[in-house]
């Protein structure tokens, strides 16, 4: 027989006592597999994740259902359960009713995108955090605001949130919503004036109780977009969140929470400002060195190699210093940019010699990562500037 589903009619309950039908080992060492004669225990279905509490005194690790059997995966710590015995269960309720006000919001969301708008929910998943829901179109940045807007103003309307089995004659003259074809007995939730669609899972009696609704994420696929949505408990500890945010922006930046976006602008514009004026520094520098490299260059440096390490350089700093070095004539050049204790960036170029040969010494020597062409490689390496010279030594000796 199906499990006995309590949660369908109580499902603002939170205890309830149920006969065991079999308990056995679960797939996980330490665990308990319990079916009982009927339960308050929502399982993972329709996107929704499982209630959590506890059953005989052991913790509820999961909840399934299949062919319409609730199975309930326990911790091993807890009462002896044996078949035939009635046990009592108590529900995690700030989980439970938390799910309880997201899936509701989410059917005002979906509802009003399907009569507003003609889009379907194709996707939907309720997790312990956030709700995700993929329509089958898109809608514009004004058209999400007016979409929340409107979603809320079903919550401050307080209308209620009835769930019902309509039997055959009035589901089949029923207009309402449907991600797939159901067999057997179809349970409907209906938002009065907003909503009707066939779900498995518990949710308020009316829509105030959800509190409000927030849209914090879109993602625009080519066709399609995914919302991000939280509602409820979950919507005012994100916004708690995002105040204490916004609060330590405002000190930081030194400017007032409702043109704080003016302040990081100007700090970042001062960033990029220093930023330009360090990279005309070092590209100084590395005129400089060059120009005393050159002074002091043999007559012949192409039988020569030249290593630089330096503690900080930008990227192109660091590649215009390796090709400056390339183009004096040395057979191999190389600048590492880093410290003994973090480890090297490194950029090495060949004048008629493969630069490649030296990356796989410093790979096998000293697990460096890296890779590139003939004249150049560039990778990094974990390991001091001695041993890599040592390394580089060995390395040019032998070619």
């Amino acid at each position: 027989m199906n499990t006995i589903k309590y949660y369908d009619d109580t499902p603002y309950e939170t205890a309830f006592s149920s006969r065991v039908i079999s308990a056995s080992p679960g797939r996980e060492n330490g665990t308990l597999d319990v079916i009982l004669e009927g339960t308050l225990f929502f399982p993972e279905e329709g996107g929704q994740t499982p209630d959590r509490g506890t059953l005989a005194g052991h913790r509820v690790l999961d909840v399934q259902i299949r062919e319409g059997i609730i199975t309930h995966t326990l911790s091993g710590a807890g009462e002896p359960i044996a078949a035939g015995q009635t046990v009592s269960g108590t529900i995690d309720w700030e989980h439970r009713y938390s799910n309880m006000q997201n899936h509701t919001g989410e059917h005002i969301l979906s509802g009003l995108l399907h009569s507003l708008y003609g889009y379907e929910n194709v996707g939907f998943r309720l997790s312990d955090h956030t709700v995700t829901l993929d329509t089958s179109g898109q809608l514009s940045d004004d058209q999400i605001l007016d979409l929340e807007k409107k979603a809320n103003e079903v919550i401050w309307r307080n209308v209620p949130v009835t769930c019902s089995y309509p039997d055959p004659a009035a589901l089949a003259a029923l207009s309402y919503r449907s991600k797939k074809e159901i067999d057997g007995p179809v349970r409907i939730v209906t938002i009065e004036g907003v909503d009707a669609c066939a779900c498995c899972a518990p949710h308020v009696r009316r829509t105030g109780e959800i509190g409000s609704i927030r849209i914090l994420d879109v993602l625009h696929t080519r066709t399609n977009m995914r919302l991000t949505i939280v509602c409820g408990v979950r919507a005012i500890e994100m916004e708690q969140a995002r105040q204490s945010q916004v609060s330590r922006v405002s000190h930081l930046v030194n400017e007032p929470q409702e043109t704080i976006a003016d302040g990081v602008q100007r700090l970042l514009d001062q960033l990029a400002s220093c930023q330009e004026e360090i990279r005309n520094l070092h590209a100084a520098y590395v005129d400089n060195r060059l120009q005393a490299i050159r002074s002091a260059l043999p007559d012949d440096p192409s039988s020569r190699d030249e290593w630089i390490f330096e503690f900080s350089l930008d990227n192109l700093t660091q590649r215009k210093f390796m090709n400056g070095l390339c183009d004096l004539g040395f057979r191999y050049a190389g600048v590492f940019v880093g410290g003994d204790e973090t480890g090297y960036h490194y950029l090495i170029g060949g004048r008629g010699a493969d630069a490649r040969i030296i990356n796989q010494h410093l790979k096998d020597s000293l697990g460096a990562h890296g890779g590139g062409k003939p004249d150049m490689v560039q990778g990094s390496v974990a390991a001091d500037k001695e041993r890599i010279l040592k390394v580089l030594d060995t390395g040019t000796e032998n070619n």
